[in-house]
Formats: structure tokens, C-alpha cells, sequence
């Protein structure tokens, strides 16, 4: 059995499938329009218009597994190496980047302290919308350790 994947993690799989189905749907589209276009335009007959709408629909299902399997096959390698970049490959402590031992994710809500002088200078005051010197306003927070 695999490792068990958080839910950030199987909702961007999701997400990528259904970007790989829809684009492949399109371009598949497209290739059947492309290659069906000459039937409709009263070039082919007979037999000939059965052949074209039979190379169309092959050329269909082509780009459609073809798109499928490139974007799939790109976003799990990305995945892979995303991976790799995380883990710590350094036994004798953290690199300067990683100050924690850990890696930092995507999105980890990384704190700065802004200066009193600075933040009164750019318009911010102490006690203005309830913020101190030592927080700087986080508009849309609404976790008071953010």
C-alpha cells in the first residue's frame, strides 16, 4: 500500500485530472474538427467520407490518451521532485534556509516584524485597528497567532 495522502494532496490530484480530461477533451475536439472539416465542406464522398470521419475519430482519441498522459505524466514528476526537494538531505543539521530542521511548506504563514517607526510612517499607528507594535495588521487572518 502507498503513504497516505493528506487532503491538500489528493485535492490537487483531482484537480489535475480533471484539467488533463477537459484539455484533452478540447484538443480532441479540435483534431476531429480539423480533420472532418473537408467531409463538410463536400470534398470527400462515398466511401471516402466514411475513411475521413474513421481517421477523425482515431485522430480524436490520440490527442485526447496523448494530452491525458502528458499532463499527468508531468504533474506526478513534479510531485517526485517536489519530494526530493523536501526532504532533508543534510544528517548534520539544518542548511541556513531551513533554520527549523524542517522544510517549509507552501503557505506557512511566515511572520515579520515590522518596525513601530516604519509602520507609523507608512500610515499604521499603534492602537489603530487594534494592532500593536510587535504585530503587524493581517487583514483577512483571523487566527491571532498568524
Amino acid at each position: 500500500m502507498g503513504r497516505v495522502r493528506a487532503r491538500a494532496e489528493r485535492d490537487a490530484v483531482t484537480v489535475e485530472m480533471v484539467f488533463a480530461a477537459v484539455t484533452g477533451a478540447l484538443m480532441a475536439a479540435a483534431g476531429f474538427v480539423a480533420v472532418i472539416t473537408p467531409v463538410f465542406c463536400g470534398v470527400f464522398h462515398g466511401e471516402a467520407r466514411k475513411g475521413c470521419f474513421t481517421v477523425a475519430v482515431i485522430v480524436a482519441a490520440a490527442l485526447f490518451c496523448g494530452r491525458v498522459a502528458i499532463t499527468l505524466r508531468r504533474f506526478e514528476r513534479q510531485n517526485r521532485l517536489r519530494e526530493v526537494d523536501l526532504t532533508p538531505d543534510q544528517p548534520d543539521g539544518p542548511g541556513p534556509a531551513e533554520p527549523s530542521g524542517r522544510p517549509d511548506a507552501v503557505g506557512s504563514g511566515v511572520r515579520v516584524r515590522v518596525p513601530h517607526q516604519r509602520r507609523a510612517a507608512a500610515g499604521g499607528a499603534e492602537g489603530e485597528a487594534g494592532g500593536s507594535p510587535d504585530q503587524p495588521s493581517q487583514p483577512g487572518r483571523t487566527n491571532p497567532d498568524s
